[in-house]
């Protein structure tokens, strides 16, 4: 009778659980698609080689200068001298990959940047070695802006969505990697021969990107413009188109509640007097929220207004269960299973960054994506200020949940008010035989911020 109701049991199981792991087989084909193509698999490769290596440099930078001073202050600054090359000069240079071919461009910025950090293998005043730093950073923006341009020339129209989201993952993963690895490495080795693997990572990269000199994406732009017209053909290109406009809102929005929520775990940890190892484990867990976010997120949409209506449920569905889940267990277990819950709210990226990418002219689209890019940190640094003041007044776990609740109520709207090509017709969508019409916005978001990946955004390289 027991072995009669054991089989019934495993029968039934079976039966429920056959049909998602067909779906789970699916979507893995899917994301893992991209592969199958030469030019963009040696991309792939080519940008984890270089994602690891920065984290393990920026660790090991960091050390080598909180061990020459004691001082917290001087050894954060590391972050942001790598940053700061974002902001501003960021969008200028970001129009060198329109202007130049995009291999020619990535090439040239992994050379400048393996320089760069050898240099840091003499011996110099810690502010000779964030000089050095800042400059590594200024060679980032063209380098992630021609990468993102060049996406599109690699990867047919269909297999675009698979792409973006397979370029999320490994930056996410590379981020919890390259971390982990740094830490290993420099356990092992001394601080400036880990600096040494970081330059050669870049060489490495370089090398490898090399081999792409012959594709569609090696060639320049068709009209080249001045730096002044390509920044204002690519903000046009930006604001004159509601669904592109509403697309980079939802982004915004929902990164920069998603930063609060990043910003505010140090001081949740301590007000809850959580171990460690235990901070270690928040730290962690958005990253990881948003891989499964990612891996999630439906791609598959026919048109940018399904496109846009999947962005806006991806925000609401993450911020919806989370901000509760803060509310209600505030200080307790519920609020671990809030920020899992919170990383999937950066996945909102990938559907939105496909109608930006299906609405922009190959001439002025790198142009445009560093202006992206721009506003993506500015609001992410604004939600960064804005959550410690309140977090200040009201405290930590209210500060997460107002942001998300806020988050989600936007989401609504934008779910219930999406723009649609018929009322909006200032571009129409392109055919799906146009590939040059991707970008790929979702990695260079996420290789600019710090929170994010432990963060960013996405140890800039």
């Amino acid at each position: 009778m027991i072995g009669e109701w054991r089989g019934v049991v495993r029968r039934r199981a079976a039966s429920l659980l056959s049909p998602l792991a067909i779906v789970v087989r699916r979507r893995a084909a899917s994301l893992l698609s991209p592969l199958a193509i030469p030019a963009f698999r040696r991309l792939w490769v080519a940008d984890i080689v270089s994602l690891l290596g920065d984290w393990v440099g920026r660790i090991a930078l960091t050390a080598l200068i909180y061990e020459q001073t004691q001082s917290p202050a001087w050894a954060a600054a590391v972050t942001a001298v790598s940053l700061a090359g974002f902001v501003g000069i960021g969008q200028v240079l970001a129009t060198l990959a329109d202007r130049f071919g995009r291999i020619t461009v990535m090439v040239v910025s992994d050379v400048l940047r393996a320089g760069l950090f050898a240099a840091m293998l003499i011996s110099m005043p810690v502010v000779g070695l964030l000089v050095l730093a800042f400059l590594a950073g200024l060679a980032t923006p063209p380098f992630e802006a021609a990468r993102a341009a060049a996406m599109p020339d690699l990867v047919p129209a269909n297999r675009y969505g698979s792409a973006l989201a397979l370029a999320g993952i490994s930056v996410q993963s590379s981020l919890v990697l390259g971390t982990a690895l740094g830490g290993l490495l420099l356990a092992v080795f001394d601080v400036r021969a880990v600096l040494l693997l970081n330059s050669i990572s870049f060489l490495v990269s370089a090398v490898i990107l090399f081999g792409l000199r012959d594709t569609a994406a090696a060639r320049p732009a068709a009209r080249r413009a001045t730096v002044g017209g390509s920044l204002r053909e690519g903000g046009s290109a930006l604001f004159h188109d509601r669904m592109v406009r509403r697309a980079l809102s939802i982004v915004c929005v929902a990164g920069a509640a998603g930063t609060v929520v990043e910003a505010l775990i140090v001081p949740y940890a301590l007000s809850n007097d959580l171990s460690p190892p235990l901070l270690g484990l928040i730290a962690a867990l958005v990253p990881i929220g948003t891989l499964f976010g990612t891996a999630l997120v439906a791609t598959g949409a026919r048109s940018d207004a399904s496109l846009l209506r999947n962005a806006a449920r991806c925000c609401v569905a993450a911020a919806g269960v989370a901000a509760p889940l803060f509310w209600l267990g505030a200080g307790g277990p519920l609020a671990f299973a809030a920020f899992l819950v919170t990383g999937g709210i950066f996945a909102v990226s990938i559907p939105s960054n496909q109608v930006i990418g299906l609405r922009l002219g190959r001439d002025h689209r790198a142009s445009a994506m560093g202006i992206a890019v721009g506003l993506l940190m500015g609001s992410q640094a604004l939600g960064a200020a804005l959550g410690g003041l309140s977090a200040s007044a009201v405290g930590e776990a209210e500060t997460m949940t107002g942001a998300l609740v806020v988050a989600t109520v936007f989401g609504l709207w934008a779910l219930v008010t999406t723009p649609t090509d018929a009322k909006h017709l200032f571009r129409r969508r392109p055919s799906a035989a146009t590939p040059s019409r991707v970008i790929d916005l979702a990695a260079l978001e996420d290789v600019a911020v710090v929170a994010p990946d432990a963060p960013a955004l996405s140890s800039p390289r």
